[in-house]
C-alpha cells in the first residue's frame, strides 16, 4: 500500500498555510519597514559578522560537502586497507544522494518562482525609491523572492541534520544564523527568507519519504552502530 506523502500531512499543510499568511502580511505591511530598520545598522558590528557569514550559504559548497561524502564512501568501498561493504556503501551513497536532491529541486524550485515572480531586491528600495515585481525577469539576480540562499543553507542544513543527528542542534542554528544574515546586510526581505526555508523544508520533507520508503533510515550513525556491532 502506498504511503500518502507528508507534504499533504496536517502539520505540513498547517505549517505551509500560516508561512503563506505570513509572508502575505509582510509583503504588504511588514516588509519595507524591516528593511528601512537594518540600512542603518549595515556598518555596526553585530552586522560585520552576519555579513562574514552570509556566503557559507553558497550551494555549491554544500554540494562539495555532499559530493565529498559520496566520494569517500566509493573510496572506502573499493579499498582494501578500509573496507566498506556493498551494503555499509549502499546506506552512505543513498544519504548523500538525499542530501543532493534535496538540494537541487529546491535550487531549481527557486529559481523558476524568482524568473515568474520578478520581486525587486531590497537594494531597489533605497537607490529607486520604490521597490515593485517584474514578472518573468530574465536576470534573476535581481529578483528577491524567495531567497536562495536561505533555501539552499536550510535545504543542506535539515539534509545534514538528518544524515547526522548528533549534530541536529548546531546544523539548525547555523541554518537560521545564515538564513538570517540575508534580512540583517539587506539582501533579501524577511518573506523571501520565509518563502525560501519554506521550499527547504518542503523538499527535505518530500525526499526523505522517498528514500526511507524501504524503512532504511538515513541516519548514518545507525548505520555505523549495526555495522560495529558484534
Amino acid at each position: 500500500m502506498t504511503q500518502r506523502t507528508p507534504l499533504l500531512s496536517a502539520p505540513f499543510l498547517i505549517y505551509t498555510v500560516v508561512n503563506a499568511a505570513a509572508i502575505t502580511a509582510l509583503m504588504l505591511w511588514g516588509d519595507e519597514p524591516i528593511a528601512r530598520w537594518f540600512r542603518p545598522q549595515r556598518d555596526t558590528g553585530w552586522a560585520e559578522f552576519f555579513a562574514a557569514i552570509t556566503d557559507f550559504a553558497s550551494g555549491w559548497l554544500w554540494y562539495s560537502v555532499a559530493l565529498t561524502g559520496l566520494c569517500g564512501a566509493y573510496i572506502r568501498h573499493r579499498s582494501n586497507q578500509m573496507p566498506l561493504g556493498a551494503t555499509a556503501f549502499t546506506v552512505r551513497k543513498r544519504a548523500w544522494i538525499f542530501m543532493i536532491v534535496a538540494m537541487a529541486s529546491s535550487g531549481i524550485t527557486e529559481v523558476v518562482m524568482k524568473f515568474v515572480i520578478g520581486r525587486d531586491r531590497p537594494r531597489f528600495l533605497f537607490e529607486d525609491s520604490g521597490a515593485s515585481f517584474h514578472p518573468f525577469r530574465m536576470n534573476t539576480g535581481d529578483s528577491s523572492f524567495p531567497s536562495g540562499h536561505a533555501q539552499s543553507i536550510t535545504s543542506a542544513m535539515l539534509a545534514l541534520a538528518l544524515i547526522y543527528p548528533p549534530l541536529r542542534p548546531v546544523f539548525l542554528v547555523v541554518a537560521a544564523l545564515i538564513a538570517a544574515s540575508r534580512v540583517i546586510i539587506g539582501a533579501h526581505y524577511v518573506s523571501d527568507v520565509l518563502g525560501g526555508v519554506w521550499l527547504a523544508v518542503a523538499a527535505v520533507i518530500y525526499w526523505r519519504h522517498r528514500f526511507e520508503a524501504n524503512g532504511e533510515k538515513l541516519d548514518l550513525t545507525l548505520a555505523r552502530a549495526r555495522e560495529s556491532a558484534p
